[in-house]
């Protein structure tokens, strides 16, 4: 802690011989002789990322504040910068540290140099685990079902604009708290990639090559990912300790017994969540399924050669009004008995039975089962049977020696 009124400052000039790009609140332009034509005031370091193996890693150096010393923050998934993605990864401090801490090293070793490394401190930690569903279109119907749901001091956020995500609690000063179907997120993150790579950046083809692996893409689609960002606050809550190499030694005493202390940080952020859900119930069909089977069944080539859909569609439309409405009253909705009969026996021809299609009674009424039914968390296959834990990087490594209880860096 700094003294009261004592406030620290980085060399800024210094940092820029070693490599860091910055930039100037205040330019002012001066008209007199024999002097330079600009001044230049209050040199800062913007946000920018680092380079690492596969994505980047956000970057900035803070001057000192009364209440805060200057310091480097560096944010990144580290599963991203270790494996190209994260749709499943380790659980390690240790792991995910070393290495944002070795992007760092390589990418600017001069400036590396003036950092107190053995102090660094943990301020965030993101703990994600992952609940499969059955399909796209059911991870789209249980985010629509969570925004109404609020338990505690955890709310939904006011704006949830988003068709595949939830925010709770956002820009909380404990923890932030968020649901999505990541594998929405992986599609579109990897049509961002493949759209810079045609206009011309080629800095990210590694990454658009792991993305692109079926078996990668295979595993993220119909997850619902849980997601609790803990802050500062809430790891002192749980008496994680702030100075990283304590921490790192915290988790390894904690999961002496086989605990998993990512594991148990998620399930006290969304405990209040799971408490809400008890109860809950909500409607499931599988619509895209049921879609998928009519296609497959009902297609047309054009004189074009294309393939047209617009008949499985048409009876996609009827099935889906059986749903919401119910037999009777779509029945009743026909003035031909003759056409609704005839909608009737497409969908009977692809396996549905008459006496389930006239048991729907539309209105919300059918296929109700409890939401956390839906919502279920198998935290023993949250990564593929074959994964192997990634080792720590070769060129920064933290280990403790004994009862003294500092950080040492390992060089090549």
């Amino acid at each position: 802690a700094l003294s009261s009124g004592s406030v620290e400052y980085v060399d800024i000039e210094e940092c820029a011989k070693r490599g860091i790009r910055l930039e100037a609140k205040n330019v002012t332009f001066n008209t007199a002789e024999h002097i330079n034509k600009y001044d230049i005031n209050d040199l800062r370091h913007p946000y920018e990322t680092l380079p690492t193996s596969y994505t980047g890693m956000a970057f900035k150096i803070f001057q000192g504040t009364p209440n805060r010393a200057p310091c480097v923050e560096l944010k990144a998934s580290p599963a991203k910068i270790i494996q190209g993605h994260n749709v499943y990864g380790s659980t390690s401090i240790h792991l995910g540290s070393s290495e944002m801490i070795a992007a760092l090293y390589h990418v600017l070793p001069e400036f590396y140099e003036m950092l107190d490394v053995e102090n660094t401190l943990l301020d965030l930690i993101d703990c994600t685990f992952s609940a499969r569903l059955k399909n796209q279109n059911q991870v789209k119907q249980v985010i629509e079902q969570l925004k109404n749901i609020s338990n505690k001091q955890m709310r939904t956020a006011v704006r949830n604009e988003h068709e595949t995500t939830c925010y709770f609690s956002r820009n909380s000063r404990h923890v932030d708290r968020k649901a999505y179907g990541k594998g929405f997120e992986f599609q579109r993150q990897l049509a961002d990639l493949r759209a810079k790579k045609e206009q011309g950046c080629n800095s990210y083809d590694h990454v658009i090559e792991v993305m692109s692996c079926p078996h990668l893409q295979n595993f993220a689609q119909n997850l619902l990912r849980l997601e609790a960002g803990a802050k500062r606050r809430y790891l002192d809550e749980l008496s994680i300790p702030k100075k990283l190499v304590d921490a790192i030694k915290f988790q390894t005493e904690y999961e002496k017994n086989g605990n998993c202390l990512i594991t148990d940080i998620w399930k006290r952020a969304f405990n209040p969540l799971l408490e809400a859900l008890k109860g809950q119930k909500m409607n499931i069909f599988n619509d895209d399924e049921v879609h998928t089977q009519l296609k497959t069944a009902y297609f047309t080539i054009t004189p074009k050669g294309n393939i047209s859909y617009s008949k499985a569609d048409r009876v996609f439309r009827f099935y889906r009004s059986l749903i919401s409405d119910g037999y009777n009253a779509v029945k009743d909705s026909f003035s031909s008995r003759a056409t609704f009969y005839r909608q009737l026996t497409l969908l009977l021809d692809v396996g549905f039975s008459k006496a389930q299609l006239q048991q729907l009674k539309g209105k919300g009424m059918d296929n109700v089962i409890p939401l956390l039914q839906v919502i279920e968390i198998d935290f023993s296959a949250q990564r593929p049977s074959n994964w192997v834990e990634p080792k720590t990087s070769p060129i920064v490594d933290f280990y403790l020696t004994g009862e003294t209880n500092i950080v040492h860096l390992k060089r090549a």
